[in-house]
Parts: structure tokens; sequence; C-alpha cells
């Protein structure tokens, strides 16, 4: 039996629903575009799987449906498609996101493809069960932000934020589904723990005095990595310093990005919303490294080797567990501080010592260096604070407490040379006897 297309309302017989975009059970969508002719600016896209419709009030099964009203400031903030357009095929426009990614970005290779692959995961997040979220870290502010405002021409109703905390979340419509990009949020657990509840489907919370789901997935961008795993899952890219110049990511240079990008990263929604929300795959019972995996999985399933492509980079980098390996450079970090910590004599240990050490034992496996500020970044997400020692830099005392803090995390990333015995090291001796 054919199905009649959705279509503009003529008659009104029960209050219009606010919306910021929805799938029906049928498979028909509503999606919240941009319309300069109207007085705010937005207009609803109605899709049955074979043809659009574009108005300022849509009847679909009897109700109907209007544009969600934003408050001004939101709205200017917020990144929209105003149409969409014809994509080649999902291969070719993500090989253009990545070269857009390394013009604009100092990022590896590796780098570039998983950031990419969240870009298309915001876009189908109402469809996964399991949200598919960014983190980033630098010392270095404007390298995150950068990354920041490129993912905002690109992502789903893209939302760029600074400071944000688990209050600002309340006040955002229950309705809307952004892609929330963070630049530096309040540092309290409490914020990192309501971001991490984001995305997940089936599951409501509080916002604005009305229950619902926050449907859309989060980008962070931290001074280091975060101390622990609350935000997991997470895909975590680790923001280089430029080492060449960028061209300008300025407001005329993004508006053409969101111009060129938007409507057909909308279209790629469009043609693969109903195959991933059939075919998402339930994996709550699943470790988190696996889950991102599905998730990004669904969102390929057309293209097999790029899909296969992505979730070889995902087992590569995976920062989910703590034993996730050497691709964590955490692991290899505290390996060289361990080993420093016991040489007869030694009570300091400068950055660029550690740097050194560290780097070198990337260089085994191919990994690009870190800088001694990305360095000094990860120590502090390990909660080893560094000072200056003098004039040659900073570093850390190796006092009998920092000593234990080093063991200590040496036991909880699964450090391999912990189970080599030091004599005569007080903070050895426990743990073997402990391991016998």
């Amino acid at each position: 039996m054919r199905r009649d297309p959705p279509r503009a309302s003529h008659s009104v017989s029960t209050p219009a629903i606010p919306t910021a975009g929805k799938i029906f059970a049928d498979g028909t969508l509503l999606e919240l575009i941009e319309d300069l002719e109207q007085p705010d600016g937005l207009t609803l896209l109605m899709w049955d799987g074979q043809k659009q419709v574009t108005a300022r009030q849509a009847e679909i099964n009897g109700q109907s449906y209007i544009p969600l009203m934003l408050d001004p400031g939101l709205r200017r903030a917020v990144r929209l498609p105003d149409s969409f357009s014809l994509v080649s095929s999902t291969a070719e426009l993500f090989a253009e996101l990545i070269e857009t990614a390394r013009r604009f970005t100092d990022l590896s290779e590796t780098s570039c493809e998983l950031l990419i692959g969240f870009v298309f995961a915001s876009w189908l997040a109402d469809c996964l069960l399991i949200p598919i979220n960014l983190l980033l870290w630098s010392p270095i502010a404007s390298e995150t932000a950068r990354v920041l405002r490129l993912l905002s021409c690109l992502c789903r109703q893209g939302l760029p934020l600074s400071g944000f905390s688990a209050r600002n979340l309340a006040l955002l419509p229950a309705e809307l589904q952004p892609t929330l990009l963070i630049f530096r949020p309040a540092s309290s657990r409490r914020t990192i723990e309501a971001l991490s509840i984001c995305g997940w489907s089936g599951f409501h919370t509080v916002r604005s005095g009305q229950f619902g789901e926050f449907i859309g997935s989060v980008a962070l961008s931290t001074e280091c990595p975060l101390p622990d795993r609350s935000f997991a899952p997470a895909i975590e890219i680790a923001v280089p310093v430029s080492t060449r110049p960028l061209p300008v990511l300025d407001s005329r240079t993004q508006q053409r990005l969101a111009s060129e990008f938007l409507p057909r990263l909308l279209t790629y929604r469009l043609t693969h919303y109903r195959g991933v929300a059939c075919g998402s795959p339930d994996v709550d019972s699943t470790p988190p490294a696996l889950q991102i995996a599905a998730g990004i999985g669904a969102c390929f399933a057309d293209v097999p080797e790029l899909r296969d492509r992505q979730l070889a980079l995902l087992a590569e980098v995976s920062q989910v567990e703590p034993n996730a390996g050497s691709a964590d450079p955490r692991v290899p970090l505290i390996e060289a501080i361990w080993a420093r910590s016991h040489e007869t004599g030694r009570e300091r240990l400068y950055v660029a010592e550690i740097a050194a050490d560290l780097n070198a034992i990337l260089s085994l496996d191919g990994h690009l260096p870190l800088s001694c500020r990305m360095v000094g970044g990860l120590l502090k997400g390990l909660g080893i604070r560094t000072l200056r020692l003098d004039r040659q830099g900073r570093g850390i005392k190796l006092s009998a407490s920092v000593r234990r803090q080093v063991h200590d995390l040496a036991a909880t990333y699964d450090v391999p040379s912990r189970a080599e015995l030091r004599p005569g090291c007080k903070e050895c001796s426990p743990r073997q006897t402990l391991a016998r």
C-alpha cells in the first residue's frame, strides 16, 4: 500500500508541537533547518525516504509540528543547514572532510580520521543506543579551540560553548538535539558526570523543568586528560602544538565551510538514519571501546572499507581502559618516571627529561613526539603536579609521597616494569610480597 508523503498543514485541530527534529515510527523524519526568510530564521524539512518538503508547519499522523522557538542568542550560536544537497558517496564526502581537517589543523592522519568519524556519528546520534563522544586535550588553549571551531561547521546542530557547567545543561531546551562543543568546561566532577549521561537512548532526565532525553553528541576540550573514566565511552585525541602556519578560521571562513558541508551531511543523515536505527546493535554489556566501535561501524555500514578503517583506528588508539597498552601515552610516561625513580641518588626529575624518555619509547612504535607542555599536561592529568625546580625548568621532586604515587599509578595502569624486583625500594617490596 502506497504511503503518502508528509505534507504541510493547512488546518490545525490540535496545538502544534515545537520540535528541533524527530524520527517517527513509520520512518518519516523532521529536521530543523535554516530559512532566513522566516522571522526566526527557522523552518522544518520533512522526509519520507523518497521526497522532501519544506514548511513552517507540518502535519504527520494527525499531529501538527512547528520549529522549536530558540532564544536569540542560542539561535545565533547553533549552526543549521539551509537545505540538503546530493552526495556522490559517503566515501567521497569523508575524503573531502579529511582534507579539510588536514588544512585547518595540524592533527595527525589518524586523529583527522577519528575526528571526521565523530562528525558523521553526530548526524546519527539519535539513532544510536550509546553516545559517540569526543575528548580533545592540549595545554595550549588555542589548539583545541581551533578544532572545536572546525567541528562547529560540520557537526549536526553544532553548539559551541565555554565554561560549561551542569547547571547550564538544564537551561537548554529539552527538544533541542545539539552537538555540544565545549571549550574548557567547569572543573567539577558533577559537570563531567552530567555530560557523561547525555546521548544514552531511552534514559530521561529533567531539563528546563521537563522530563526528556538529551539526544546529541558531546565534544570536550580540556588542558589535560581527564583523571578518571567518567566521560567514557569517548574517542580521545591529543591536539599537538601546530608546527606550521594554519589558515585563518574566522567567522567568514566558518560560514563558508558550513554552507559547503552541512547540506551534504544532512543528506547523509537522510539516507542513513533508517539503516542505523534498525541495525544499531545492543552493546550495553560490551566494554566501552567496543561500544564506540559498534556505533561507528553502524554509521559506515554502507562503506565496508571505511568502516573497517575506523574500527582499526579505534582499536589502535583506544584509551578507554587503563591497561590499553602503549597506545595510551600515559602508560610509557609512567614507565619512564617509574624507572627514573629507582635511580640511585635521584631526588628530582625535569619535565624535559621525562619528555625525552617518553618520546624515545613512543618512537619505537612510530608515534609522533610530544612536547614538554603536552607531557606536563599528561602529568597533571595523572595528578602529578610539577613546579619550577630551578633555571633549567619545571619538574617533580621525588619525595616519598610522589614515589608512592608513581608506584600506585604503575599498578593501576599495569606498567610492565612494576613486576621487576628493585632491591632497596621501600615501595616495591610490599607489592612484590603481595604479588607472591
